[in-house]
């Protein structure tokens, strides 16, 4: 009897355990990051509505702003080959143009870094391309973008001290989803750049702040949503896509 039952107990487990492989087996497959999340090719161009926001991430009225992203060309610089990207915001009294140079190699979308103005530090030099939005593997793995860890030696009132500076930037392409903008819906996978920064003085830390920077990317379409969240300290921006011509 006792056999009996123990064999019993035995072809019980093997049924749950059988059970249990094949819902494993049905298991949907890990989500992968598409490649062409943003087609370079020269004349590409997105066309976007914006505003501002608070911290909330409701609309402030008052605020609104066109912007535009043009690819117009590609040049030789650095030891590659980078589009030229004109990305211009205008509001009702002015207009503020950035370029961005950026290029596709290997499982990144790179992009040219220039921190030297903004720290604006005597002595201090930051320039490179760094991997800027990935375009293979599966999707919510963070990576890294940027890791500035560096101490300079700065002259205040008559005396020489060591500056400490750090700055670091994370990638993420974090989740796929629909997204609505003016120029229709999109399914789009979300990349969120995280930035954190310190200056510090015998370790001793000054000052420091963190950052959030998100931009939904549509396959074959390119960029369909940009966001940059509110602080306590400064309002937010969100741009939605309203036209496009893609060659």
């Amino acid at each position: 009897m006792e056999r009996k039952k123990f064999l019993s107990l035995i072809s019980a487990i093997l049924i749950l355990l059988f059970i249990s492989s094949c819902k494993k087996e049905t298991v949907s497959p890990v989500e992968t990051i598409p490649s062409n999340l943003f087609p370079l090719k020269i004349g590409n161009a997105w066309s976007y509505s914006g505003y501002e926001i608070d911290t909330a991430g409701v609309k402030i009225s008052g605020t609104d702003f066109s912007s535009s992203t043009t690819i117009v060309g590609q040049i030789q610089f650095e030891g590659k080959n980078p589009f030229v990207v004109i990305d211009s915001l205008k509001y009702q009294r002015s207009t503020e143009v950035d370029t961005l140079l950026i290029y596709l190699e290997g499982d990144y979308l790179y992009a040219w870094i220039d921190l030297t103005n903004t720290v604006g530090i005597p002595g201090f030099e930051y320039r490179r391309w760094v991997p800027f939005i990935k375009t293979s593997g599966n999707l919510n793995e963070p990576y890294t973008i940027l890791n500035l860890d560096t101490t300079l030696v700065v002259n205040y009132q008559g005396q020489t001290i060591p500056l400490n500076i750090k700055v670091a930037i994370t990638g993420n392409i974090s989740v796929k989803e629909e997204v609505q903008t003016p120029a229709g819906k999109f399914v789009a996978y979300k990349f969120e750049a995280t930035v954190t920064g310190s200056a510090s003085v015998g370790g001793i830390v000054v000052t420091s702040f963190t950052s959030k920077n998100y931009i939904w990317l549509s396959p074959n379409i390119g960029p369909v949503k940009h966001e940059t969240p509110a602080t306590p300290a400064e309002r937010g921006i969100r741009r939605e896509l309203t036209g496009y011509r893609i060659s």
